[in-house]
């Protein structure tokens, strides 16, 4: 869970800042109205979909990925079928992108919406007026300024997404907490169930 949590995040803040910053800077242009319209589609489309058209394109149809399954991180764990760092990055690439789609569209707007808000500022305006450079503005006080918020969100989607994602994992067949859930509801497990509800709290917690 861990590898596709922090994984995904990586993938959905690289793509989502630089998005989310161009689409701010060029406002109901035809590139922020083709963003905005991806973003209400990455929003508007379930996990389980995104992830079946994957495996079926990229992993059945064109075999460039695998379908499913996990590989270990670490070389040499006893009883590993499939093990080393680039295998378990190949198997990861899928659900990777499957989870980081709707993150991704939620961020490209929140980051959208901050950035123009910020820009409307006084220090802003101010900045501009003492002659200081578009780049100088942009990261000394426009981003500096817009990324709080999004610092502080996704501190609670990663001790959310922690406590087990659940739909990607199902999918992929990945053995993270939200497949062991999904399990432990079946038989009934309470124990496990408690233990894995406790320890998506105390992710939510710990990351803000």
């Amino acid at each position: 869970t861990a590898s596709l949590v922090f994984g995904g995040a990586v993938l959905w803040l690289s793509l989502s800042i630089p998005v989310g910053i161009l689409s701010a800077l060029r406002p109901r242009s035809i590139m922020d109205r083709i963003t905005m319209t991806l973003v209400l589609i990455g929003i508007s489309a379930h996990p389980v979909w995104i992830g079946l058209i994957f495996s079926y394109v990229f992993g059945y149809k064109l075999g460039l990925t695998p379908i499913a399954g996990y590989c270990n991180f670490f070389p040499g764990t006893v009883g590993a079928q499939c093990e080393g760092p680039v295998n378990w990055a190949y198997h990861l690439i899928l659900p990777w992108c499957t989870f980081m789609i709707l993150y991704a569209a939620l961020y490209v707007r929140l980051i959208r919406a901050n950035v123009m808000e910020t820009m409307n500022e006084d220090y802003v305006r101010t900045a501009r007026a003492k002659g200081a450079s578009q780049r100088r503005v942009m990261v000394q006080h426009v981003l500096r300024n817009s990324m709080l918020p999004v610092v502080t969100i996704l501190g609670m989607d990663l001790g959310l997404a922690l406590g087990g994602a659940i739909f990607t994992e199902g999918i992929f067949n990945l053995p993270g907490l939200g497949h062991e859930i999904i399990l432990a509801y079946a038989r009934a497990d309470l124990p496990l169930i408690t233990g894995i509800v406790v320890f998506a709290t105390v992710c939510v917690i710990v990351f803000n």
